[in-house]
C-alpha cells in the first residue's frame, strides 16, 4: 500500500512556528511540494507527457460535475483537480457524502481508461482547532477517497494519499470564506511508469 504520513509533516512545520512567519510559510510550501512530488521532464519526453496530460484534463472537464477546479500544473505535466471538502465529507468527519461517491465513480471510470496515469490524493483542513487532530482528519479523508476509488477498480499501486492538515492554505484563514476554501481535496494526476516509458520511446 502506497502511503505518506502527511500529518507528521504538519507537526514538523507547526514546530517551526517560532521562526518568522515568512520563513515558516516558505518551509511549509517547500514541505508540501516535496511531499506531493512529481518529476518535470524536459525536451521531447516532457512535451509528450504534456500532450497526454492535456488530453486527460480535457476529458476530466467533461466527465466531472461542476463545483470543482481543474488545472494543469508542474509545467503542464500534471493535472490537479480541486474540490471543496464540504461537497465531499460530512462536517468534522471522514465519511464520504452521496455526492462524493457519485463524483468518485465518475472519476474512477475516467482513471480506469488510462492505466498510464498515477494519482496523489491530498486533503487539507483550515487552521481551526489543534494541529494533530486536523492532520489526522485530513489523512483519514484522503485515505477514504483512496479506498473508495480502489473499490471502483482503480489499482491501489497507482495511488498515494496525504493528509496535510492546515499546511499550504489556499486562502486567508482569518475569514470564513477563506477557511471554506482551505478545507479542500486535491487529486493530482501524474505520468505513471507506462507513460514515461512511452514518452522516452517516442523521442527516439
Amino acid at each position: 500500500m502506497k502511503r505518506r504520513c502527511g500529518w507528521l509533516l504538519c507537526l514538523v512545520v507547526a514546530l517551526a512556528g517560532c521562526r518568522s512567519s515568512e520563513r515558516a510559510e516558505h518551509a511549509a510550501d517547500k514541505t508540501v511540494a516535496e511531499a506531493i512530488g512529481g518529476t518535470a521532464f524536459g525536451g521531447a519526453t516532457g512535451a509528450y507527457i504534456g500532450k497526454r496530460m492535456a488530453e486527460r484534463k480535457a476529458e476530466l472537464d467533461v466527465v466531472l460535475p461542476q463545483k470543482r477546479a481543474i488545472e494543469t500544473v508542474k509545467k503542464g505535466q500534471a493535472v490537479k483537480v480541486t474540490f471543496h471538502s464540504g461537497l465531499l465529507f460530512l462536517k468534522n468527519a471522514s465519511t464520504l457524502s452521496d455526492t462524493a461517491k457519485y463524483i468518485l465513480r465518475q472519476l474512477a471510470a475516467c482513471v480506469n481508461r488510462y492505466p498510464d496515469t498515477d494519482l496523489r490524493i491530498v486533503c487539507y483542513t483550515d487552521n481551526t482547532g489543534e494541529t494533530q487532530p486536523n492532520c489526522m482528519l485530513s489523512e483519514r479523508r484522503a485515505k477514504g477517497v483512496r479506498d473508495y476509488l480502489g473499490a471502483q477498480g482503480v489499482a491501489e499501486d497507482r495511488m498515494t494519499f496525504l493528509g496535510m492538515g492546515a499546511l499550504h492554505p489556499a486562502a486567508d484563514n482569518r475569514t470564513p470564506a477563506g477557511r471554506a476554501q482551505n478545507r479542500r481535496l486535491e487529486i493530482w494526476f501524474f505520468a505513471g511508469e507506462q507513460m514515461i516509458r512511452e514518452a522516452q520511446l517516442h523521442k527516439k
